[in-house]
């Protein structure tokens, strides 16, 4: 199919205002205007661009100060279409392109082409040098935010200028190309390669952050998996299950969350309804123009009855501002202006052009409006949403959007090239530009999270819902909840679970379900001590608070210096200064080897648990180490360590402190003996004087020999592949603060509590709201999934909490910062060691229903 018309008629389309045009009068002649009237050179200013307009049609430059191209060539009866957009001056020197798609184009008389746009001049061909050449002079020139995206462009050329070369391969060239681009964080910077291989700018923004937590080679395909279980999420909140849209067509969907609430998601603000008509941008833009009014007429009318609308940005992906500023018309009765645009880089400055929206004349829904915005929301879609976020009964939720808004300037090249570049600057109705920095929310929470599909949610309409007193059709009541959790033991081989949902401060559900002992016959409790693996490493970050909170320790200790017998510190690194904070954010560069699982050991005669999983590999002919200080300094931070196995730091640089993240057990284990050793104490005692106790959780122990009595540790029962339970024997391992704590639900709910309300439970307070926010908060910069690592603790979307699982315990603390909802979920048995992996997603089902149930609460 042929490129979109004319590269600079399809740009002068998406462009906003250069020149100003104080002066400019139209010429209105006294016959229709043909093409004929605006003959003649015309350049639009601070773009490279030169139209060639005569009888025979119109010829497009693009050119730098060093080189110029002949664009495209196009005949007569294309340019037809022009004509009802330009205007002349009574001068006959500017020429006027009221823009249907954006808004107005001033374009200079010229009396001849640059110097290089001599026809004995024109570039018909590049190498990759040359092409280099073109593109850094082109940004150069007219890129128009160097300083705003911390970029030195001289720098750049520095750098890779003597790397491309003419024996440089285009794979090789593009991968620069690329590696350059992305250092931008601009979506609308990129170069086309002929055969289809592109570099851009765009960032890693939060929904593709996303489709790199669910893994696979294939980000294209997991993003398309992510977004239609998105789209069952929206219809299972949906009162009828259902997204409706007008004709079939999906740029605008619509549904009814209740009565009262209704919800429009806009995708993209261009085809509006797709169809296979001709290719003629300005066409495509008129039939943009006139759908859109078809499709928002259709569905406000289907939503006249509602007391508020939810409108879903975060997904579009932008189009063209006019359609913006359109469907923005359906949510007001009056004008205004939102913002402004101005094409502004080291070439020219042209004028400002304000963004104004005019009320659609028929219809106007002017109820309360709740925007949700991600970093997915670009372009077009920050048009739409900065200019809703004018109205006075709107709200925007969610994360800012992308900060690529300017309008996308495109230059050909030769040989099947294309660069596009931004160069305008928007400003929104304060002032503000939003360039990489978007359109800030007035709610901020994650926008997007594969975790809220995974318990049937989406956090920010849920919050709506909320704020609006709505509930989704499925809601659940509090006897409906405990048959499902009677339908978990009955329909698995689940000994027994034990849960509880918070809502704020209070626990407001309990109920535990099946056996505590299988052999015995002991019902399980709310009160039932639970081994609740890995959930144990958050315990044991608010207790590396509570001393952090004391001054006792700092996060920024050098472990090296915490009066430890060793060094725990990788060899290799030049920098060796390993800190706790690397430790606790799981970015210290430290890895369990493949001997970890070694570390296991039955408490009755401290032989290995891997036995009991036919493993070879282990030494089963003498003890497991049990002393926490033996095992880091002897058997692992040491040549030739007994379980050093296959290494004990991760390869490379990636072994490096604030390097990268990698879970790490071993990395706990050290944390906690170096918090010991430096505050002098026995840490497990201490969470028990300064946590356990005065939150009264008195069925709490990291040790299951001193838990009362008269209520004993769940047993943890192996469910393999015929479904059978094994009990499993008592067991541990030196690494201790990692996963032995054990815990009923109800004792873990005061802590969830605890931690969500700012420190305190009740009138109990463990720990200040300054050394919560910085227990949960970002404790470093590295890259990681999920998005926030915190003292041990982490964030997955607006949920905040940890998991565990191990032979025997699949446990779950999750805490919605946004909707103030909790889940605790314990079970005493797994089929992911040996199993069939089949009881996880009855678990995941009932999450959800306990989170349901919790949303809903009032």
């Amino acid at each position: 199919m042929k490129r979109l018309t004319l590269s600079i008629i399809t740009a002068a389309i998406l462009l906003s205002g250069c020149d100003k045009d104080n002066d400019v009068v139209v010429i209105k002649p006294e016959k229709p205007a043909t093409i004929e009237d605006f003959n003649g050179l015309w350049e639009i200013k601070g773009s490279g661009e030169v139209w060639d307009l005569s009888v025979n049609g119109l010829i497009t430059y693009n050119f730098n100060s060093k080189t110029c191209i002949k664009a495209d060539e196009e005949n007569a009866q294309f340019t037809k279409p022009l004509v009802k957009y330009l205007s002349l001056n009574d001068e006959k020197d500017q020429l006027t392109f009221i823009s249907p798609a954006s808004s107005k184009v001033q374009l200079s008389k010229l009396e001849s082409l640059p110097l290089q746009c001599d026809a004995k001049n024109l570039t018909t061909d590049m190498t990759l040098p040359e092409t280099f050449d073109y593109v850094w002079h082109t940004l150069n020139e007219y890129y128009g935010f160097f300083e705003l995206r911390g970029i030195d462009w001289s720098a750049v050329y520095e750098t890779y200028k003597p790397k491309v070369t003419e024996s440089t391969t285009q794979a090789e060239f593009m991968s620069m190309m690329d590696a350059i681009f992305t250092e931008f964080g601009d979506g609308h910077l990129s170069l086309e390669g002929p055969q289809g291989a592109q570099a851009d700018g765009s960032k890693i923004d939060s929904w593709i952050r996303e489709g790199l937590l669910n893994g696979g080679d294939d980000i294209s395909g997991t993003l398309a998996e992510l977004h239609a279980k998105e789209v069952a999420v929206l219809k299972h909140l949906m009162s009828d299950g259902e997204l409706h849209s007008y004709q079939g067509a999906d740029a605008i969907r619509f549904g009814t969350i209740s009565p009262k609430l209704g919800y429009i998601r806009i995708d993209r603000v261009a085809g509006m309804i797709l169809d296979e008509a001709e290719d003629n941008i300005l066409s495509r833009v008129e039939r943009d123009l006139h759908n859109t009014d078809l499709v928002m007429v259709h569905t406000l009318e289907q939503l006249q009855d509602v007391d508020s609308i939810i409108i879903d940005l975060r997904y579009n992906q932008g189009g063209f501002d006019k359609v913006s500023q359109k469907i923005a018309g359906y949510f007001t009765d009056s004008a205004y202006t939102f913002g402004s645009k101005q094409l502004n880089n080291d070439s020219f400055k042209g004028e400002e052009i304000a963004l104004n929206v005019e009320p659609n004349a028929d219809l106007n829904f002017t109820k309360p409006i709740y925007v949700l915005i991600g970093e997915h929301t670009i372009s077009g879609g920050e048009v739409l949403a900065m200019a809703l976020q004018t109205l006075p009964q709107s709200q925007l939720i969610g994360e800012a959007t992308n900060g690529s808004v300017s309008d996308t300037l495109t230059h050909q090249l030769p040989n099947g090239w294309a660069l596009t570049l931004s160069h305008e600057v928007y400003k929104n109705h304060e002032g503000q530009v939003v360039e990489g920095v978007g359109i800030e929310p007035d709610i901020a929470t994650f926008a997007y999270a594969s975790v809220d599909q995974k318990y049937m949610t989406d956090t920010p309409i849920e919050y709506v819902m909320q704020q609006q007193g709505v509930h989704a059709s499925h809601s659940i009541t509090a006897d409906n909840l405990r048959q499902k959790v009677r339908d978990v033991i009955s329909h698995t081989s689940l000994p027994s679970v034990s849960v509880a949902v918070i809502k704020g401060d209070e626990i407001v559900f309990e109920h535990a379900e099946g056996l505590a002992n299988v052999v015995e016959k002991l019902p399980a409790t709310i009160h039932t001590p639970y081994n609740v693996a890995s959930i144990s490493k958050a315990v044991t970050g608010v207790a590396i608070m509570q001393l952090v909170e004391e001054s006792i320790l700092s996060l920024d200790d050098e472990v090296a210096d915490m009066n430890l017998s060793f060094d725990p510190n990788n060899p290799l690194n030049p920098d060796p200064k390993m800190t706790l904070r690397h430790l606790v954010t799981h970015t210290s560069g430290i890895k369990d080897s493949d001997m970890f699982f070694c570390t296991y050991y039955v408490h009755e005669n401290k032989q290995p648990l891997a036995a009991m999983f036919g493993l070879s590999f282990c030494e089963d002919d003498m003890p497991v180490t049990t002393s926490l200080e033996q095992l880091l300094a002897q058997d692992y931070f040491a040549d030739n360590g007994r379980y050093v196995g296959s290494g004990v730091y991760l390869d490379g640089e990636q072994g490096f402190p604030g390097s990268v993240m990698s879970y790490s057990n071993m990395g706990t284990a050290l944390a906690a003996h170096a918090v010991e050793k430096k505050a002098n104490l026995n840490l497990a005692q201490q969470m028990n004087e300064a946590i356990f106790v005065p939150l009264g959780m008195n069925n709490t122990n990291w040790h299951h020999t001193e838990l009362p009595e008269n209520n004993p540790k769940a047993v943890q029962y192996n469910i393999d592949s015929e479904e059978v339970l094994h009990a499993m024997p008592e067991y541990g391992y030196a690494t201790f603060y990692d996963g032995e704590l054990n815990i009923s639900s109800h004792d873990l709910s005061k802590l969830l509590a605890a931690i969500a309300n700012e420190g305190r439970y009740q009138d109990t307070q463990i720990l200040s709201a300054s050394s919560v926010e910085q227990l949960l908060g970002a404790q470093s910069d590295v890259f990681n999934i999920p998005y926030q690592q915190g003292v041990f603790w982490y964030w997955d979307g607006a949920f905040f909490g940890h998991n565990g699982g191990d032979p025997g315990t699949n446990a779950l603390m999750i805490y919605n910062a946004l909707t103030k909802t909790g889940v605790i979920m314990l079970a005493n048995g797994e089929d992911f060691i040996g199993g069939k992996e089949t009881i996880q997603p009855v678990l995941d089902s009932l999450a959800a229903d306990l989170y349901r149930y919790g949303v809903q609460y009032n």
